[in-house]
């Protein structure tokens, strides 16, 4: 089997969240549910089943998502453990990560300790664990920020560090396209923080971008955003990926297809019965297609017709950034955007056009 670089396999053990995304993929029943969203035998099993499936990695990042780990029982700390073992022998990789989903949102204490124990856990079974915080954006509580500080802090001290810089945790920010903060007082705040930030966007749960208006707003946004954590030398995907897009820009049609195809790969979901599948690869994400593009089992799974449809829309035809969008996974996000525009668009449907312009140089 060809060997594989960086492989994310993740899963939804939990769903428990008091949060109140705009666009979150949780139903309100899911987010109520206070213990395991899965049995850990069920996403043991899928890991088995994935793991038959690939060669040599260089780095395993396992995922033990989708929403507040943190606030789950205290038995949830050994279905982790037997997790993270099981990853551990169902895949030869060199090194091995562990990201843990939270929203911080609840009582800080009891989830600073909890994190303490999965850090010690994780270290115990050779992973490193990095926290990945989801945001949501449309919040402006300073009480929120305070804790998000409060428990970055807590996490530096307990991994030993002087500085916070290096140690993996990642801020995701939850876009909503009616509910957009100030992108440069959002940048000022995060970048005190010096760990990667980045964003996702549920279009397909996005009732705001029915008005194209607002789509146009999130595509400008999310251009700003990159300008500023780009001069800022923020770690962020947004960043990292577009500059890689762009760097091949002018590749042939198809071998943006073959890396897209790669790239999918590379990312693992675990179902709740124990199935697996490949997810999408995007330029703000790692998306569950059962989860955030759930009308895409009723489509052909023919890449290359996707993105033909895609090409159709009124914005895409004449668009200069058609190997940028599809080697990015952008194509994917303007895909599900598509889905609220059966007659199409002609604003960019992944709001990513005016990104890639400011990436390029070259405004068109």
């Amino acid at each position: 089997m060809k060997p594989i670089d960086y492989l994310i396999v993740t899963n939804d053990y939990a769903t428990s969240c008091a949060g109140t995304c705009p666009t979150c993929v949780l139903s309100k029943d899911e987010r109520a549910i206070k213990t395991p969203f899965t049995r850990a035998e069920n996403i043991i099993k899928g890991l088995n089943a994935a793991g038959d499936n690939y060669g040599e990695i260089g780095t395993l990042a396992l995922g033990i998502g989708r929403a507040n780990v943190l606030m789950l029982p205290k038995e949830s700390v050994g279905d982790i453990r037997a997790i993270m073992a099981a990853g551990r022998n169902a895949f030869n990789f060199r090194d091995g990560i562990t990201e843990i989903t939270t929203s911080l949102i609840g009582k800080i204490d009891p989830q600073i300790e909890r994190a303490k124990k999965l850090l010690d856990t994780a270290d115990n079974e050779a992973f490193d664990a990095r926290f990945v915080v989801v945001a949501n954006t449309a919040l402006s509580s300073e009480k929120y920020w305070v804790n998000l500080n409060t428990f970055l802090r807590a996490m530096e001290a307990h991994r030993g560090g002087s500085n916070i810089d290096g140690n993996g945790d990642i801020l995701q920010l939850a876009l909503a396209s009616e509910t957009l903060p100030d992108v440069h007082e959002l940048v000022d705040r995060v970048s005190e923080y010096k760990f990667a930030v980045n964003l996702t966007w549920a279009p397909f749960y996005d009732a705001g971008i029915e008005d194209e208006a607002r789509l146009e707003e999130l595509g400008n946004w999310i251009a700003e955003f990159y300008r500023l954590t780009s001069e800022r030398g923020l770690d962020s995907s947004l960043v990292n990926r577009t500059d890689m897009a762009i760097a091949i820009d002018e590749e042939p049609f198809t071998h943006s297809l073959a890396r897209a195809a790669e790239s999918e790969r590379a990312v693992v979901y675990i179902d709740q019965d124990g199935s697996w599948h490949n997810g999408y690869f995007t330029v703000l994400a790692e998306m569950d297609p059962i989860r955030f593009d759930p009308l895409a089992a009723e489509e052909s799974p023919n890449s290359f017709r996707r993105v033909i449809f895609l090409l159709k829309n009124p914005a895409c035809h004449g668009c200069p950034f058609h190997t940028a969008c599809i080697s990015s996974g952008a194509e994917r996000i303007g895909t599900m955007a598509l889905r609220k525009h059966p007659r199409g668009t002609h604003t960019c449907p992944s709001g990513m056009r005016r990104t890639f312009e400011v990436a390029s140089g070259k405004p068109h």
